[in-house]
């Protein structure tokens, strides 16, 4: 006959299983659209970098910003743009 303690390690390794798998499940569709998500069209651009429609255009007509010009429509790879912040971000202390 097993133990008590042996059941209730059981009974917690069956637990933690099933919640593993049941958080898994739920998350699954949302890691996957943020794998797969990070090029933006030029309104979820605007909505990432938090600038007007109007900026984000004159940015790109000036070259200021990485982009991707597929015939008519513009694109914006989320790293591309993580690293153009990265490069504009200043560390003065100055408020």
């Amino acid at each position: 006959m097993p133990s008590t303690a042996g059941f209730i390690e059981a009974l917690r390794v069956e637990i933690k299983q099933e919640l593993r798998d049941e958080i898994l499940a739920e998350l699954k569709p949302d890691i996957e659209r943020l794998l797969y998500a990070n090029v933006f069209d030029f309104a979820g651009a605007c909505r990432y970098l938090k600038v007007s429609d109007s900026t984000l255009r004159r940015m790109v007509k000036d070259g200021e910003i990485p982009f991707i010009r597929n015939r008519t429509l513009i694109h914006f790879r989320q790293i591309a743009l993580d690293k153009w912040l990265e490069e504009k971000e200043q560390c003065t202390g100055i408020m």
